[in-house]
Protein backbone atom coordinates (compact mmCIF):
# COMPACT_ATOMS: atom_id res chain seq x y z
CA UNK A 1 0.00 0.00 0.00
CA UNK A 2 3.30 2.49 0.83
CA UNK A 3 4.59 1.69 -2.38
CA UNK A 4 1.50 2.54 -4.31
CA UNK A 5 0.89 5.60 -2.31
CA UNK A 6 4.89 6.61 -2.77
CA UNK A 7 3.91 6.12 -6.56
CA UNK A 8 0.79 8.27 -6.45
CA UNK A 9 2.60 11.20 -5.16
CA UNK A 10 5.43 11.44 -7.54
CA UNK A 11 2.33 11.47 -10.25
CA UNK A 12 0.70 14.44 -8.29
CA UNK A 13 4.05 16.17 -7.97
CA UNK A 14 4.18 16.08 -11.80
CA UNK A 15 1.38 17.21 -12.56
CA UNK A 16 1.20 20.02 -9.75
CA UNK A 17 4.53 21.48 -12.11
CA UNK A 18 2.46 21.27 -15.27
CA UNK A 19 -0.57 23.16 -13.97
CA UNK A 20 -1.69 26.53 -15.29
CA UNK A 21 -2.55 29.26 -12.59
CA UNK A 22 -6.45 28.58 -12.88
CA UNK A 23 -5.64 24.78 -12.29
CA UNK A 24 -3.66 25.64 -9.28
CA UNK A 25 -6.26 27.78 -7.70
CA UNK A 26 -9.09 25.35 -7.65
CA UNK A 27 -6.88 22.44 -6.94
CA UNK A 28 -5.58 24.04 -3.82
CA UNK A 29 -9.68 24.96 -3.25
CA UNK A 30 -10.57 21.43 -3.50
CA UNK A 31 -7.56 20.21 -1.15
CA UNK A 32 -8.13 23.13 1.50
CA UNK A 33 -11.90 21.97 1.32
CA UNK A 34 -11.88 18.92 1.71
CA UNK A 35 -9.04 19.10 4.15
CA UNK A 36 -11.34 21.10 6.41
CA UNK A 37 -14.71 18.40 6.17
CA UNK A 38 -12.16 15.74 7.32
CA UNK A 39 -12.00 16.96 10.38
CA UNK A 40 -16.05 16.74 10.17
CA UNK A 41 -17.79 13.85 8.18
CA UNK A 42 -15.68 10.94 9.70
CA UNK A 43 -16.16 11.77 13.21
CA UNK A 44 -19.68 12.96 13.58
CA UNK A 45 -20.92 9.66 14.98
CA UNK A 46 -17.84 9.81 17.49
CA UNK A 47 -19.47 13.15 18.80
CA UNK A 48 -22.62 11.99 18.98
CA UNK A 49 -21.62 8.98 20.63
CA UNK A 50 -18.90 10.44 23.27
CA UNK A 51 -22.65 12.08 24.21
CA UNK A 52 -23.60 8.82 25.07
CA UNK A 53 -26.45 8.59 22.55
CA UNK A 54 -27.93 5.31 21.52
CA UNK A 55 -27.53 4.05 17.99
CA UNK A 56 -31.21 4.79 17.17
CA UNK A 57 -30.55 8.68 18.24
CA UNK A 58 -27.73 9.08 16.40
CA UNK A 59 -29.16 7.07 13.14
CA UNK A 60 -32.35 9.65 13.69
CA UNK A 61 -29.91 12.59 13.60
CA UNK A 62 -28.31 11.46 10.70
CA UNK A 63 -31.58 11.02 8.98
CA UNK A 64 -32.84 14.26 9.28
CA UNK A 65 -29.43 15.42 8.17
CA UNK A 66 -30.31 13.78 5.03
CA UNK A 67 -33.40 14.76 4.46
CA UNK A 68 -32.11 18.18 4.57
CA UNK A 69 -29.88 17.47 2.29
CA UNK A 70 -32.67 16.41 0.00
CA UNK A 71 -34.26 19.93 -0.18
CA UNK A 72 -31.45 22.12 0.75
CA UNK A 73 -29.20 21.41 -2.02
CA UNK A 74 -31.84 22.34 -4.72
CA UNK A 75 -32.69 25.72 -2.96
CA UNK A 76 -29.08 27.09 -2.66
CA UNK A 77 -28.52 25.95 -6.38
CA UNK A 78 -31.51 27.92 -6.91
CA UNK A 79 -29.74 30.86 -4.90
CA UNK A 80 -26.86 31.17 -6.88
CA UNK A 81 -28.95 31.07 -10.34
CA UNK A 82 -31.02 33.62 -9.02
CA UNK A 83 -27.61 36.29 -7.37
CA UNK A 84 -25.70 35.03 -10.27
CA UNK A 85 -22.59 33.82 -8.12
CA UNK A 86 -21.84 30.39 -7.29
CA UNK A 87 -18.47 31.73 -5.11
CA UNK A 88 -20.90 34.23 -3.18
CA UNK A 89 -23.11 31.38 -2.24
CA UNK A 90 -20.07 29.03 -1.57
CA UNK A 91 -18.35 31.25 0.84
CA UNK A 92 -21.16 32.40 2.73
CA UNK A 93 -22.48 29.00 3.18
CA UNK A 94 -18.88 27.74 3.99
CA UNK A 95 -18.48 30.25 6.88
CA UNK A 96 -21.92 30.01 8.22
CA UNK A 97 -21.18 26.06 8.75
CA UNK A 98 -18.37 26.35 10.70
CA UNK A 99 -19.41 28.93 13.01
CA UNK A 100 -22.16 26.81 13.44
CA UNK A 101 -20.15 23.63 14.07
CA UNK A 102 -18.39 25.28 17.15
CA UNK A 103 -21.62 25.51 19.15
CA UNK A 104 -21.69 21.90 18.98
CA UNK A 105 -19.08 21.36 22.34
CA UNK A 106 -21.38 23.82 24.79
CA UNK A 107 -24.51 21.93 24.39
CA UNK A 108 -25.83 19.37 26.36
CA UNK A 109 -29.84 18.75 25.61
CA UNK A 110 -30.06 16.13 22.92
CA UNK A 111 -32.83 17.90 20.74
CA UNK A 112 -30.45 20.82 20.66
CA UNK A 113 -27.52 19.00 19.22
CA UNK A 114 -29.60 17.66 16.71
CA UNK A 115 -30.84 21.10 15.82
CA UNK A 116 -27.92 22.87 15.69
CA UNK A 117 -26.36 19.51 13.15
CA UNK A 118 -29.21 20.27 11.00
CA UNK A 119 -28.28 23.82 10.41
CA UNK A 120 -24.88 22.75 9.31
CA UNK A 121 -26.21 20.36 7.00
CA UNK A 122 -28.51 23.02 5.67
CA UNK A 123 -25.64 24.97 4.87
CA UNK A 124 -22.77 22.67 4.35
CA UNK A 125 -24.57 20.02 1.90
CA UNK A 126 -24.67 22.25 -1.05
CA UNK A 127 -21.09 23.13 -0.66
CA UNK A 128 -19.75 19.95 -2.62
CA UNK A 129 -21.94 20.38 -5.72
CA UNK A 130 -22.07 24.18 -5.62
CA UNK A 131 -17.84 23.99 -5.87
CA UNK A 132 -18.08 21.03 -8.55
CA UNK A 133 -20.56 23.21 -10.49
CA UNK A 134 -17.89 26.10 -9.88
CA UNK A 135 -14.83 24.11 -11.18
CA UNK A 136 -16.87 22.53 -14.12
CA UNK A 137 -17.53 26.02 -15.50
CA UNK A 138 -14.59 27.98 -14.77
CA UNK A 139 -12.37 25.38 -16.65
CA UNK A 140 -14.50 24.82 -19.54
CA UNK A 141 -12.31 27.55 -21.76
CA UNK A 142 -9.12 25.43 -20.52
CA UNK A 143 -9.19 22.12 -23.36
CA UNK A 144 -6.64 20.30 -21.46
CA UNK A 145 -7.96 20.19 -18.10
CA UNK A 146 -10.31 17.79 -16.63
CA UNK A 147 -12.70 17.48 -13.70
CA UNK A 148 -11.04 14.46 -12.48
CA UNK A 149 -7.25 15.73 -12.55
CA UNK A 150 -8.58 18.99 -9.83
CA UNK A 151 -11.13 16.74 -7.94
CA UNK A 152 -8.47 13.91 -7.15
CA UNK A 153 -6.79 16.98 -4.71
CA UNK A 154 -9.94 16.61 -2.76
CA UNK A 155 -9.18 13.13 -1.93
CA UNK A 156 -5.65 13.75 -1.50
CA UNK A 157 -6.41 16.57 1.16
CA UNK A 158 -9.00 14.26 2.73
CA UNK A 159 -6.64 11.90 3.41
CA UNK A 160 -3.93 13.81 5.04
CA UNK A 161 -6.20 15.96 7.09
CA UNK A 162 -8.75 13.17 8.49
CA UNK A 163 -5.33 10.48 9.42
CA UNK A 164 -3.35 13.68 11.29
CA UNK A 165 -6.81 14.37 13.06
CA UNK A 166 -7.11 10.90 13.98
CA UNK A 167 -3.69 10.93 15.52
CA UNK A 168 -4.52 13.82 17.38
CA UNK A 169 -7.22 12.64 19.17
CA UNK A 170 -5.71 9.54 20.83
CA UNK A 171 -3.31 12.12 22.04
CA UNK A 172 -6.13 14.67 22.87
CA UNK A 173 -9.95 14.71 23.45
CA UNK A 174 -12.10 15.37 20.07
CA UNK A 175 -13.87 18.33 20.80
CA UNK A 176 -10.43 19.92 21.68
CA UNK A 177 -8.65 18.74 18.18
CA UNK A 178 -11.72 18.30 15.70
CA UNK A 179 -13.45 21.89 16.59
CA UNK A 180 -10.14 24.28 15.83
CA UNK A 181 -9.29 22.02 12.93
CA UNK A 182 -12.93 22.68 11.46
CA UNK A 183 -12.53 26.47 12.21
CA UNK A 184 -8.85 27.22 10.92
CA UNK A 185 -9.54 24.93 7.70
CA UNK A 186 -12.73 26.37 7.08
CA UNK A 187 -11.48 30.11 7.05
CA UNK A 188 -8.23 28.91 5.04
CA UNK A 189 -10.93 27.49 2.48
CA UNK A 190 -12.80 30.44 2.32
CA UNK A 191 -9.73 32.70 2.27
CA UNK A 192 -8.78 30.60 -0.92
CA UNK A 193 -12.00 31.43 -2.40
CA UNK A 194 -11.12 35.18 -2.85
CA UNK A 195 -8.04 34.38 -5.36
CA UNK A 196 -10.21 32.83 -7.65
CA UNK A 197 -11.40 35.31 -10.02
CA UNK A 198 -13.49 32.99 -12.46
CA UNK A 199 -17.19 32.78 -11.30
CA UNK A 200 -20.04 30.54 -12.40
CA UNK A 201 -22.03 33.44 -13.73
CA UNK A 202 -25.71 32.12 -15.08
CA UNK A 203 -26.36 33.77 -18.68
CA UNK A 204 -29.04 36.77 -18.46
CA UNK A 205 -30.99 34.98 -21.28
CA UNK A 206 -34.63 35.51 -19.31
CA UNK A 207 -36.53 32.76 -17.92
CA UNK A 208 -37.04 29.68 -19.72
CA UNK A 209 -39.54 26.85 -19.34
CA UNK A 210 -38.08 23.24 -18.16
CA UNK A 211 -40.33 20.50 -18.80
CA UNK A 212 -38.93 18.88 -16.11
CA UNK A 213 -41.29 15.70 -16.42
CA UNK A 214 -39.43 14.57 -19.43
CA UNK A 215 -37.05 13.70 -17.53
CA UNK A 216 -39.01 11.04 -15.73
CA UNK A 217 -40.04 9.81 -18.95
CA UNK A 218 -36.80 8.54 -19.38
CA UNK A 219 -37.30 4.99 -17.92
CA UNK A 220 -33.44 4.58 -18.19
CA UNK A 221 -33.10 7.63 -15.75
CA UNK A 222 -35.74 6.55 -13.41
CA UNK A 223 -34.48 3.23 -13.27
CA UNK A 224 -30.86 4.44 -12.41
CA UNK A 225 -32.34 6.63 -9.87
CA UNK A 226 -34.12 3.66 -8.16
CA UNK A 227 -30.92 1.86 -8.58
CA UNK A 228 -28.63 4.52 -6.99
CA UNK A 229 -30.50 5.64 -4.26
CA UNK A 230 -31.16 1.98 -3.29
CA UNK A 231 -27.49 0.29 -3.47
CA UNK A 232 -26.06 3.35 -1.55
CA UNK A 233 -28.87 2.72 1.86
CA UNK A 234 -26.23 -0.18 3.07
CA UNK A 235 -22.72 1.98 1.65
CA UNK A 236 -24.55 4.90 4.06
CA UNK A 237 -25.21 2.67 6.96
CA UNK A 238 -21.58 0.98 6.76
CA UNK A 239 -20.19 4.67 6.66
CA UNK A 240 -21.97 6.11 9.37
CA UNK A 241 -21.81 3.22 11.61
CA UNK A 242 -18.25 2.31 10.79
CA UNK A 243 -16.91 3.16 14.93
CA UNK A 244 -18.96 0.99 15.73
CA UNK A 245 -17.13 -1.69 13.56
CA UNK A 246 -13.59 -0.35 15.00
CA UNK A 247 -15.07 -0.59 18.48
CA UNK A 248 -15.97 -4.30 17.83
CA UNK A 249 -12.49 -5.35 16.23
CA UNK A 250 -10.45 -3.75 19.03
CA UNK A 251 -9.99 -0.43 17.42
CA UNK A 252 -9.99 2.78 18.43
CA UNK A 253 -11.57 6.07 17.73
CA UNK A 254 -8.17 7.52 16.45
CA UNK A 255 -7.57 4.73 13.92
CA UNK A 256 -10.75 6.13 11.99
CA UNK A 257 -8.36 8.74 10.71
CA UNK A 258 -6.09 6.33 9.48
CA UNK A 259 -9.30 4.52 7.89
CA UNK A 260 -10.83 7.58 6.27
CA UNK A 261 -7.05 8.36 5.06
CA UNK A 262 -6.67 5.04 3.26
CA UNK A 263 -10.57 5.40 2.07
CA UNK A 264 -9.46 9.09 0.39
CA UNK A 265 -5.83 7.97 -1.08
CA UNK A 266 -8.01 4.95 -3.04
CA UNK A 267 -9.89 7.01 -4.55
CA UNK A 268 -7.00 9.37 -6.06
CA UNK A 269 -6.50 6.56 -8.98
CA UNK A 270 -10.16 6.84 -10.28
CA UNK A 271 -10.05 10.44 -10.71
CA UNK A 272 -6.64 10.61 -11.94
CA UNK A 273 -7.42 7.93 -14.80
CA UNK A 274 -11.26 9.19 -15.59
CA UNK A 275 -10.81 10.24 -18.69
CA UNK A 276 -8.75 7.28 -20.04
CA UNK A 277 -10.94 4.91 -18.60
CA UNK A 278 -14.43 6.64 -20.46
CA UNK A 279 -12.38 6.51 -23.33
CA UNK A 280 -12.42 2.72 -23.55
CA UNK A 281 -15.59 1.82 -21.72
CA UNK A 282 -19.42 3.19 -21.30
CA UNK A 283 -20.69 4.73 -18.34
CA UNK A 284 -23.39 2.30 -17.38
CA UNK A 285 -20.44 -0.66 -17.65
CA UNK A 286 -18.58 1.68 -15.13
CA UNK A 287 -21.82 2.00 -12.94
CA UNK A 288 -22.24 -1.47 -12.97
CA UNK A 289 -18.46 -2.64 -12.24
CA UNK A 290 -18.07 -0.25 -9.27
CA UNK A 291 -21.68 -2.46 -8.21
CA UNK A 292 -19.67 -5.52 -7.47
CA UNK A 293 -17.01 -3.75 -5.21
CA UNK A 294 -19.94 -2.42 -2.84
CA UNK A 295 -21.60 -6.06 -2.72
CA UNK A 296 -17.72 -6.96 -1.86
CA UNK A 297 -17.26 -4.29 1.06
CA UNK A 298 -20.51 -5.55 2.75
CA UNK A 299 -19.07 -9.19 2.34
CA UNK A 300 -15.61 -7.96 4.06
CA UNK A 301 -17.25 -6.13 6.80
CA UNK A 302 -19.29 -9.13 7.88
CA UNK A 303 -16.45 -11.13 8.43
CA UNK A 304 -13.73 -8.66 9.47
CA UNK A 305 -12.44 -9.59 12.89
CA UNK A 306 -9.46 -7.30 13.70
CA UNK A 307 -8.32 -3.38 12.60
CA UNK A 308 -6.20 -4.76 9.81
CA UNK A 309 -9.00 -6.18 7.99
CA UNK A 310 -11.23 -2.60 8.29
CA UNK A 311 -8.47 -0.98 7.35
CA UNK A 312 -7.60 -3.07 4.01
CA UNK A 313 -11.69 -3.22 3.03
CA UNK A 314 -11.23 0.79 2.17
CA UNK A 315 -9.05 0.04 -0.92
CA UNK A 316 -12.06 -0.63 -2.32
CA UNK A 317 -13.65 3.00 -1.77
CA UNK A 318 -11.73 4.19 -5.01
CA UNK A 319 -13.23 0.92 -7.12
CA UNK A 320 -16.73 1.38 -5.81
CA UNK A 321 -17.31 5.10 -4.59
CA UNK A 322 -15.26 7.05 -6.98
CA UNK A 323 -16.07 4.90 -9.94
CA UNK A 324 -19.23 5.15 -9.37
CA UNK A 325 -19.52 8.47 -9.19
CA UNK A 326 -17.51 9.23 -11.73
CA UNK A 327 -19.30 6.88 -14.08
CA UNK A 328 -22.97 8.69 -12.60
CA UNK A 329 -21.78 12.05 -14.45
CA UNK A 330 -21.54 10.70 -17.24
CA UNK A 331 -24.24 8.22 -17.60
CA UNK A 332 -26.48 10.86 -16.24
CA UNK A 333 -25.51 13.74 -19.26
CA UNK A 334 -26.29 10.88 -21.86
CA UNK A 335 -30.12 10.45 -20.75
CA UNK A 336 -30.49 13.83 -19.91
CA UNK A 337 -31.95 16.16 -22.66
CA UNK A 338 -29.69 18.98 -23.29
CA UNK A 339 -32.08 21.80 -21.04
CA UNK A 340 -31.97 19.30 -18.24
CA UNK A 341 -28.74 18.04 -17.76
CA UNK A 342 -27.80 20.07 -14.71
CA UNK A 343 -31.33 19.80 -13.08
CA UNK A 344 -30.76 15.83 -13.55
CA UNK A 345 -27.03 16.13 -11.91
CA UNK A 346 -28.37 17.87 -9.12
CA UNK A 347 -31.80 15.96 -8.73
CA UNK A 348 -29.76 12.61 -8.88
CA UNK A 349 -27.31 13.08 -6.46
CA UNK A 350 -29.70 15.16 -3.67
CA UNK A 351 -32.09 11.67 -4.18
CA UNK A 352 -28.82 9.25 -3.62
CA UNK A 353 -27.12 11.16 -1.05
CA UNK A 354 -30.00 12.41 0.68
CA UNK A 355 -32.84 9.15 0.74
CA UNK A 356 -29.81 6.67 0.90
CA UNK A 357 -28.85 8.85 4.25
CA UNK A 358 -32.18 8.77 5.35
CA UNK A 359 -32.79 4.80 5.18
CA UNK A 360 -28.98 4.57 6.06
CA UNK A 361 -29.09 6.57 9.12
CA UNK A 362 -32.24 5.44 10.97
CA UNK A 363 -32.18 1.86 9.56
CA UNK A 364 -28.92 1.53 10.62
CA UNK A 365 -29.37 2.19 14.12
CA UNK A 366 -32.16 0.23 14.36
CA UNK A 367 -31.21 -2.95 12.86
CA UNK A 368 -27.88 -2.39 15.36
CA UNK A 369 -30.02 -2.14 18.47
CA UNK A 370 -32.63 -4.56 17.93
CA UNK A 371 -30.48 -7.05 15.76
CA UNK A 372 -26.76 -5.92 16.04
CA UNK A 373 -24.13 -4.32 14.04
CA UNK A 374 -22.80 -7.88 11.79
CA UNK A 375 -26.97 -8.46 10.56
CA UNK A 376 -26.61 -5.16 9.25
CA UNK A 377 -24.07 -5.94 7.20
CA UNK A 378 -25.29 -9.32 5.66
CA UNK A 379 -29.13 -6.95 5.10
CA UNK A 380 -26.88 -4.85 3.26
CA UNK A 381 -24.83 -7.37 1.54
CA UNK A 382 -28.35 -9.04 0.29
CA UNK A 383 -30.01 -5.53 -0.55
CA UNK A 384 -26.83 -4.74 -3.16
CA UNK A 385 -26.86 -7.73 -4.60
CA UNK A 386 -30.49 -7.77 -5.66
CA UNK A 387 -30.88 -4.23 -6.78
CA UNK A 388 -27.31 -4.65 -8.86
CA UNK A 389 -29.20 -7.75 -10.71
CA UNK A 390 -32.03 -6.00 -11.51
CA UNK A 391 -30.18 -2.57 -12.78
CA UNK A 392 -28.09 -4.73 -14.81
CA UNK A 393 -31.56 -6.30 -15.91
CA UNK A 394 -33.34 -3.21 -16.82
CA UNK A 395 -30.28 -1.96 -18.97
CA UNK A 396 -29.91 -5.26 -20.48
CA UNK A 397 -33.80 -4.91 -21.72
CA UNK A 398 -33.48 -0.78 -22.71
CA UNK A 399 -30.69 -2.15 -24.87
CA UNK A 400 -32.47 -5.03 -26.60
CA UNK A 401 -35.98 -2.49 -27.17
CA UNK A 402 -33.71 -0.06 -28.58
CA UNK A 403 -32.12 -2.24 -30.89
CA UNK A 404 -35.57 -3.87 -31.36
CA UNK A 405 -36.81 -1.18 -32.35
CA UNK A 406 -33.74 -0.32 -34.93
CA UNK A 407 -34.85 -3.72 -36.21
CA UNK A 408 -38.28 -3.05 -36.91
CA UNK A 409 -37.65 0.00 -38.29
CA UNK A 410 -35.47 -1.69 -40.77
CA UNK A 411 -37.91 -4.29 -41.39
CA UNK A 412 -40.35 -1.62 -42.24
CA UNK A 413 -37.96 0.23 -44.38
CA UNK A 414 -37.30 -3.02 -46.53
CA UNK A 415 -40.84 -3.14 -47.51
CA UNK A 416 -41.41 -0.24 -48.69
CA UNK A 417 -38.23 -0.56 -51.00
CA UNK A 418 -40.06 -4.07 -52.29
CA UNK A 419 -43.50 -2.28 -52.54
Amino acid sequence: MFHETGFFMKKLAVRIHNMNKRQLHFSFLEFIFWGAFAAYYPFVVVILQERGFSNTVIGTIMAINSLIVVFAQPFWGMVSDRIRSVKKVFIFNLLVAIILVQAVPYISLTVFVGLILALVTFFESPLSPLLDSWVVRGIKAEGNISYGSIRLWGSAGYSIIVYICGRLINKFSTANVLFPFFLIMGCLAAFACTGIKADSLVPDGGARRLYIGRLFKNHQYVYYLIFAVILAIPHRSAFIFLPNLMKSVGGTDGDLGLINAVMAISEIPAFLYSRVLFRRYKPVNVILFSSIFYILRQVLYLIASQPIHVFLVQLLQGPSFALFVNGSVYYIDELAPEELKATAQTFATSMYFGLSGIVGSYGGGWVIDNYGLKNMYWIGFCISLVISVLFLLSVNIGRTSKYGNVDNGKMEICKCINN
